[in-house]
């Protein structure tokens, strides 16, 4: 049975982007994929809630994963057992470990939620069905932490650049903008509420048509309750409750009228934002 390990540990196996990763804790090493180096088909992760499988048998293993507030899994690497010496045939020594490292280290900074280990190799129609029962559970957060404060929503890409609801519009479906910061008019005069919601002119910061594809647009609506008018701040990010993702200045164009989107959170100037 293999160990689930999440993280950005660069001195063994990465993945694509900058991480973090799904990868397999193989004792002594961190693994991605066939080896200790580069496997570009593990992704960089970072939904707020993660479904992360890591399953093995004689010979063959797998590291799966998806967002567990919506959508399915995904296949990151099935393959033979690692190439480095010692790694295959594999060894079983029976113990469950929760939190600390199988040399009794505790350097782990992560936070664990949820977790389940099984005998056998489950296929991966299996998985999917649990997948489909743990996003039906519906995971989800509140910003809780909202102050009520209201002010301007300024750009991590330039700090003369600011959330902008288009002529402050309280039209359903008026764009969501980049625009130049002028001093919280009406047009961006937003509020960050303790259920979640950023509010400006009567009505709420919304994802078009609910959707969770990356690259959809973001607009104003009138406030019903969605997730997808949800939004937790993070790291300087602001993250949509109902796919998981960023709100996100595509490509940092900080042009007058450019319509903001959601895209999968990577760290990115344009996908930081101080709040009021």
């Amino acid at each position: 049975m293999e160990a689930i390990y999440f993280g950005t540990e660069k001195t063994w196996g990465t993945g694509s982007g900058n991480g973090p990763w799904i990868m397999a804790d193989l004792e002594n090493g961190l693994f991605s994929g066939v080896n200790q180096h580069l496997n570009s088909g593990d992704p960089t992760v970072s939904f707020r809630f993660l479904t992360a499988i890591v399953k093995g048998t004689a010979n063959q293993w797998a590291i799966r994963g998806g967002n567990a507030a919506s959508g399915g899994l995904s296949t990151f690497y099935t393959g033979v057992r690692p190439n480095v010496s010692g790694y295959n045939p594999m060894h079983k020594e029976g113990a469950i470990i929760l939190g600390i490292g199988g040399d009794n280290s505790k350097s782990s900074a992560g936070t664990f939620y949820e977790g389940v280990m099984t005998s056998g190799y489950p296929s991966d129609a299996t998985e999917n069905s649990v997948q489909a029962n743990i996003v039906a559970a519906g995971y989800a957060t509140f910003s809780g932490g909202g102050t009520g404060a209201t002010g301007t929503i300024v750009s991590g890409v330039s700090s003369s650049k600011c959330v902008d609801n288009n002529n402050a519009s309280a039209t359903n479906g008026n764009k969501v903008q980049m625009w130049d910061c002028d001093g919280n008019t009406a047009a961006q005069n937003w509020t960050v509420n303790s259920n979640g919601t950023l509010t400006i002119d009567g009505g709420c910061m919304d994802i078009t048509g609910a959707s969770n594809a990356n690259n959809t647009k973001v607009e104003w609506w009138t406030c019903n309750g969605g997730a997808n008018q949800q939004w937790t701040a993070s790291n300087g990010e602001l993250v949509n409750l109902a796919s998981g993702k960023c709100l996100d200045d595509p490509a940092s164009n900080t042009t007058n009228g450019t319509q903001l989107i959601i895209f999968t959170c990577n760290g990115g100037s344009n996908q930081k934002w101080a709040l009021p």
